[in-house]
């Protein structure tokens, strides 16, 4: 499932044939920012920026495969996600940092707070009782969790800027590109632990030259949660670390830009977007190679979904 910017439509193909099934239409005043899926499946929520303001949510039904949008009006949708247990909830931030709470049955909102500095929300996750946020400020970047009312349970001060914050199982996983006195990294947030001190795995070393930056900015992690796979946008390739030593195990030179990772279920297989190219590409992660890109004119955004 994906979305074609050109056409203002949002596709969705078979995978092993590639066959497209259907193609929903959407307005061109809207322009998508995310798309999530629900836990079961069943609906797939892309929230919109709207040209005349009015911000929106388009939801796809995705047994009969229709396109609609949710009565409600909701902020600028700079980051959005929906929990992992949870289809009736979602979180949004505005690119100033405001935080809300989104209910999909009552189609209402709740703003839960707003950054006491001036800082912006560059990554969210959400599981059933918590919200995770990864901030950037003008001293590097902050880590924090929240409860489902907005009360701070934790935060921690990271030395480089996060790019994002992915949660899988019981850890948190922040990229982080670097500033004029740190390098690059990913730091691991054993959530399991009380003292939440992260390990920090070291991408790039802080006296490499500013363009050599890999900038690490998605992760894709394994079924099993042992296993992540740091996409790595600037310097095109991707760094596979055992979460639970903490190492790097490997590196897949991949040759071309890439902003997120997909991975095939049960396959060595992954599907690699990319904001530079708007295409997709298929990555064999047991050996590095570029298998092959969307030959298209289409212009693809980097948040697709992989169904089951």
């Amino acid at each position: 499932m994906a979305v074609d910017a050109t056409t203002h439509t949002i596709i969705i193909a078979d995978g092993p044939s590639g066959e497209i099934l259907t193609e929903l239409a959407f307005s061109p005043e809207l322009s998508p920012t995310e798309l999530a899926v629900t836990p079961d499946y069943t609906k797939a929520y892309l929230p919109c920026a709207n040209t005349n303001g009015k911000n929106a949510i388009l939801a796809v039904n995705l047994t009969s495969l229709t396109l609609y949008s949710l009565p409600m009006t909701i902020p600028y949708p700079a980051q959005f996600v929906l929990p992992e247990t949870s289809a009736t909830t979602a979180y949004l931030a505005e690119p100033c940092g405001a935080l809300h709470r989104l209910d999909l049955i009552t189609m209402s909102s709740q703003t839960l707070g707003a950054p006491a500095v001036k800082a912006s929300c560059v990554g969210l996750a959400a599981d059933t009782e918590r919200i995770y946020t990864a901030w950037e400020h003008h001293a590097g970047g902050t880590v924090m969790e929240l409860d489902t009312s907005g009360n701070i349970s934790w935060e921690y001060d990271i030395a480089g800027i996060p790019t994002n914050i992915i949660l899988a199982g019981s850890r948190l996983i922040v990229p982080f590109t670097n500033t004029a006195f740190t390098g690059e990294g990913v730091a691991l947030f054993n959530l399991s632990k009380k003292r939440k001190s992260p390990a920090v795995v070291t991408i790039q070393c802080p006296s490499c030259p500013s363009s050599l930056a890999a900038y690490p900015c998605h992760a894709a992690v394994a079924a099993d949660n042992q296993t992540a796979y740091i996409v790595n946008e600037d310097g095109a390739s991707i760094f596979v670390i055992n979460l639970h030593t903490a190492q790097i195990v490997d590196r897949l030179a991949i040759g071309r830009s890439l902003s997120r990772l997909y991975l095939i279920p049960d396959t060595q297989l992954a599907i690699g977007t990319s904001n530079l190219f708007a295409d997709l590409c298929l990555i064999d992660l047991a050996g590095g190679p570029l298998l092959a890109v969307t030959n298209t004119k289409r212009q693809l955004l980097s948040s697709i979904a992989i169904l089951p």
